[in-house]
């Protein structure tokens, strides 16, 4: 995912051998860029048969942040070691099959083959050769000229590999922030989804050119080797806060387009898109979809497991027999199973934990009290699951279609978006499913749950005479709700018959099962019975008019008042935790530079357990004295020219 990549950019390291043939075994020339210094850079040489030398640690070390707990831990997490001279020695490999005429066609253009597994380890598609910028049948070699750190993802580190051919790869390594069984799923499916992208709808995607889902390969860690698109991000122009309207458009069109694309195929399963050979013999024998009449293409991809991310997230504990048991495929007659597999899976994780606790066998503190809670709030979400929505209902629109099997692109977002030449590329296919249109989330730049405000002076009751901080807080509201409608509005356009997604009552019904989907930590199960609660008072309505999938107008979850008010008062703690808590909306972690910065004024104090605190007087002392500047600042800009 190429999230916060507006950040300054620290610590590029740029490799660059010392000769422009090939990465033989001499010295790695290396020079480590810091983004707020004006002295020349510090120039590191490495011992390319050295693995161990501490001056080559830098260029795998995460610098994008830190975390005011555990962040020796959370650092380790994101290192994204790999070997230097695996990438030289496949490349190396490439290049044989770059010079195999039976991977050229007649017109001299590469074949579209079944992706062929090498002898390291490594899945590379033949198909996407030309990337390497050698010509097929020629004599020349391919060799690494550079390699430089050019981003630090939330989930994956993103380097540009420049070869001697002058052509510019991308090579993309997942940090370790899930089980090394999700993370190969993640990397086969998101290779394979590219993939189809690409050959079967056109798509503008980077093109991948090699795939390794496990350690075992030369570089030594999984990765994605694909194409390098140059370009701005289409971030730079989402001005969500704009009065012009078209500026908006601008950035939410070219999103609404690419969705449309990939809503065209119906799938015949839900689950996540793989190579043939990268699922089991079971689901190889089924179709992912109908009506492919390329035969070149017919039997390139299945359906396996679903990679969305709630499957993996904070999952560590369970092993990968029983993930399995939870991620499909699914048929497609059973659209709810989804629903139910995601209440399982937590279900499973929290009883999983509460286990581990009870035989000391945690690695964890856990807050036992908190877990029970927890779990009863899951088990009510188990019974909810497969009445939240009546997937034969006469109430939704085009029911049929709202249900079927499509893909689901969770990071359709301007940040993932890079515009080069007039055309946008959509660059990360990370966590994509199959599922119903129906179940599928808004995309987060444009997603908005709270109260929906279309016209100020109408909505708003005595907006005139509010003052300017009160009206600031009602035009945030509004333009969250412009932005939205305007999502809505392209849908409309372009996929008329998905457009029932777009009702509040069916965000209402499937809330429970959205709020599971963002399950940060443990006291985010306030959300999922918080959501559950709200329908109580409709439920007689939805069971009426078809649209949950019961017949009984008693709501399945008994609350009592004694409940609902501990429900309440918990909530509202939880939320003022959260509001009053430095950084809690981020999990602790803070930019680099602005840790920097908040330690050099002794806001940020280190603790003797190795974690960071933060001083609350001093940083509202900083906050009111950075108001007072900006008040005097306001004030000499606004003072009367006068001549005396």
């Amino acid at each position: 995912m190429l999230k916060r990549v507006l950040a300054p950019r620290r610590g590029v390291l740029r490799v660059t051998s010392t000769t422009t043939a090939r990465l033989g075994s001499g010295f790695i020339h290396a020079q480590r860029f810091q983004s707020q210094t004006t002295s020349s850079p510090k120039e590191v040489y490495t011992k390319l048969s050295d693995t161990k030398d501490p001056q080559r640690n830098e260029f795998f070390q995460y610098t994008w942040g830190s975390w005011l707990k555990n962040d020796k831990a959370e650092r380790a997490k994101r290192e994204t070691c790999f070997s230097i001279e695996g990438v030289a020695t496949l490349l190396s490999e490439i290049t044989a099959e770059v010079l195999d005429s039976k991977n050229v066609s007649k017109s001299g253009k590469y074949i579209v083959k079944a992706p062929k597994l090498l002898k390291d380890g490594t899945v590379l598609l033949n198909n996407n050769l030309s990337l390497l910028g050698l010509l097929p049948g020629g004599g020349n070699k391919l060799g690494v000229k550079s390699i430089a750190s050019i981003h630090e993802g939330k989930h994956h580190r993103v380097y540009k590999v420049t070869l001697t051919t002058g052509k510019e790869l991308v090579l993309r390594i997942p940090y370790k922030l899930e089980s090394d069984y999700a993370i190969s799923q993640k990397v086969k499916s998101e290779a394979a989804t590219l993939d189809f992208l690409n050959l079967k709808l056109g798509a503008n995607v980077p093109k991948v050119v090699a795939y390794g889902a496990s350690r075992d390969n030369l570089l030594q860690t999984p990765f994605i080797l694909m194409e390098y698109i140059s370009g701005d991000l289409l971030m730079k122009k989402w001005n969500p806060m704009s009065d012009n309207e078209q500026e908006v458009l601008d950035v939410i069109k070219p999103l609404a387009d690419f969705q449309e694309k990939i809503l065209s195929i119906v799938f015949n399963k839900y689950g996540s898109l793989y190579f043939h050979d990268d699922v089991s013999a079971l689901q190889q024998a089924d179709l992912p979809y109908n009506g492919e009449e390329d035969a070149t293409l017919k039997n390139r991809w299945r359906i396996g497991a679903s990679v969305e991310k709630a499957f993996f997230k904070n999952k560590d504990k369970l092993d990968k027999k029983t993930i399995a048991k939870y991620t499909g495929p699914w048929d497609s007659s059973k659209p709810l199973s989804l629903v139910s597999a995601i209440a399982d899976i937590e279900l499973e994780n929290v009883k999983n934990r509460l286990a581990l606790h009870h035989a000391e066998a945690s690695n964890v503190i856990e807050d036992v009290e908190l877990l029970k809670r927890k779990l009863k709030s899951l088990e009510n979400f188990k019974t909810m699951a497969p009445l939240l929505l009546n997937n034969a209902s006469t109430s939704i629109m085009n029911v049929e279609e709202v249900f079927k099997p499509r893909l689901n692109v969770p990071d359709l977002d301007p940040l993932n978006t890079i515009e080069n030449n007039g055309k946008y590329y959509l660059v990360d296919m990370e966590y994509s499913s199959i599922k119903p249109f129906i179940l599928s989330a808004y995309p987060s730049f444009v997603a908005y749950q709270g109260a929906k405000i279309h016209n100020l002076e109408e909505d708003v009751p005595g907006y005139n005479e509010m003052s300017d901080v009160e009206k600031e807080q009602f035009k945030f509201m509004y333009y969250k709700t412009r932005n939205e409608f305007m999502w809505e509005k392209e849908l409309n356009a372009r996929r008329h018959d998905l457009i029932s997604i777009a009702s509040p009552h069916i965000k209402a019904l499937k809330s429970p099962y959205a709020q599971a989907l963002e399950l940060k930590n443990d006291k985010d199960y306030l959300y999922v019975e918080g959501s559950m609660i709200q329908l109580q008072a409709l439920w007689d309505a939805y069971v009426a008019n078809e649209l949950c999938n019961a017949t009984d107008s008693t709501f399945p979850i008994k609350y009592s008042p004694e409940y609902l008010k501990e429900h309440q008062a918990d909530l509202e703690d939880y939320q003022m935790e959260i509001v009053s808590t430095p950084f809690a909306a981020t999990g602790g972690w803070i930019p680099q530079d602005m840790f920097e910065a908040l330690k050099s004024k002794g806001i940020i104090k280190f603790e003797d357990n190795g974690d960071f605190s933060i001083a609350t007087d001093e940083m509202l002392a900083a906050e009111e004295e950075e108001a007072k500047r900006l008040e005097k600042e306001h004030e000499s800009h606004a003072a009367p020219n006068t001549k005396i």
